[in-house]
């Protein structure tokens, strides 16, 4: 009997046995199946440059381009292009000359406008000489020789020439709206209205002779002096005139400031100012 009960306890152990290596099996197939189906890390998380997406070059017609933009903005009754700076050593550059007509005329950075450096000089020589460019639209205007122009598109090795004649104009407080130049409006085809306030405009000009003005009685605030110069001018209608103050400081009264009204409905990309340099005691 004792026989019989150790064969069946041996028989239960082997069984038991069986069991757990096949558990045990099956764990470590489940392991290397885990292991073979990981994704394999790529070898670079950086795009080739085949991968990286290009930005697609505009297509255009220079010459199209170039005779579009001198359609829009040269000057019927003259055939001029105006252009306005202020001051000569920091506004007035070949730079800021050639960078102004490029994207005037809708070019992209990519494209080249090109002056002989001889014929700026020659108008940085005279643009200097201008004085201070007077604050009234048919002041202050320097107009010289006809000059060759060269845009070039290097993507599509394109070249065009034009000859150009020029107006340059010197607007001192323009510095603080367009510090690198801006395209300027002929006197024939300026705001009337401007041309016509500038006379009552100057009366507050100051000189040496007269260095301030005597006739503000408001409060020296940039709303009052405001409301002053368009009471004085006749210029009310804020949706049409824009007005700027350059190099005014609530704080410190009797020192000189510019007054300047232009057009907010001239022609796109230009300018049409008028402007005094004053000072209020």
């Amino acid at each position: 009997m004792k026989r019989i009960i150790a064969m069946i306890l041996c028989l239960i152990l082997l069984v038991a046995l069986a069991s757990c290596g096949a558990q045990g099996g099956d764990k470590e197939t489940k392991g290397t199946e885990e292991q073979s189906a990981a994704p394999t890390a790529p070898a670079t998380e950086e795009a080739t440059e085949s991968e990286i997406e290009t930005e697609p070059v505009e297509d255009f017609d220079l010459e199209a381009k170039v005779d579009e933009f001198l359609d829009k903005y040269v000057c019927v009754t003259h055939g001029k292009l105006d252009l306005m700076f202020n001051y000569a050593g920091a506004s007035f550059t070949l730079e800021n000359l050639t960078n102004l007509i490029r994207k005037s005329a809708g070019l992209p950075d990519s494209c080249t406008v090109e002056i002989d450096e001889a014929a700026y000089d020659e108008f940085l020589e005279n643009y200097q000489a201008s004085g201070d460019g007077g604050g009234g639209t048919g002041n202050g205007f320097y107009w010289p020789d006809p000059v060759n122009v060269t845009f070039s598109n290097p993507a599509k090795g394109e070249t065009v020439e034009r000859e150009i004649s020029f107006s340059f104009r010197k607007c001192l407080p323009s510095s603080e709206i367009y510090p690198e130049g801006v395209l300027g409006t002929c006197p024939e085809d300026g705001n009337v209205n401007l041309q016509a306030a500038y006379p009552k405009l100057n009366t507050v000009a100051i000189s040496e002779e007269v260095p301030a003005y005597d006739g503000f009685e408001g409060e020296y605030t940039a709303e009052a002096v405001e409301a002053f110069f368009r009471d004085l001018t006749g210029l009310t209608d804020e949706d049409a005139y824009e007005f700027t103050l350059i190099g005014f400081d609530p704080a410190a009264k009797g020192e000189p400031f510019f007054a300047l009204f232009s057009d907010k409905n001239a022609l796109e990309g230009t300018f049409d100012p008028v402007w005094v340099e004053t000072a209020f005691n």
